[in-house]
């Protein structure tokens, strides 16, 4: 979709000359000398005041003299890189999940709610007995050795078994 616009291309540049001409006389400068000090032919500042299309690296070294190609080149947005490049480029570092350390009472998996003074009686009973867990009645040996809490329990362990 194209956008009106109330400036040709042969306007603009002619407003362009017309402004860059004024700047000229109020700074006391003749062509020649803008030209001198740009680094241009006369022609070229020439053309630029009438209107003519001339090179851009032409028209930056005459703005360079008058003091406006900072002003030129904020025309565009500056082209800093977004929080997602900044990101991929490592300068910041990935934000990293921070978690909860788990309660005494919840870390053996038990379902008792924290802060109630629940205690692990039935977990460390688990774990106790799962160490003294015997396959099919038999007391399995570590290294050739038996173990007296291995040896004393001689039928297999069954879950929630109470001592």
């Amino acid at each position: 979709m194209a956008t009106y616009s109330a400036q040709t291309d042969k306007s603009a540049l002619a407003l362009l000359g017309r402004r860059m001409a004024a700047f000229r006389i109020r700074s006391n400068w003749t062509q020649a000398q803008l030209a001198e000090q740009a680094g241009v032919s006369k022609g070229t500042v020439e053309h630029i005041e009438r209107g003519d299309s001339v090179q851009v690296l032409n028209l930056i070294k005459v703005l360079r003299v008058c003091g406006m190609l900072e002003t030129f080149l904020a025309i565009f947005p500056d082209d800093s890189p977004s929080p997602m490049q900044i990101l991929r480029m490592g300068e910041v570092k990935a934000r990293k999940r921070v978690r909860n350390p788990r309660s005494v009472n919840n870390s053996l998996g038990t379902n008792a709610p924290r802060g109630t003074g629940a205690t692990n009686a039935n977990a460390n009973s688990v774990a106790e007995n799962s160490a003294e867990y015997v396959a099919g009645g038999v007391a399995s040996s570590t290294k050739g050795k038996t173990s007296a809490a291995k040896t004393k329990r001689k039928t297999p362990w069954v879950w929630g078994e109470d001592r």
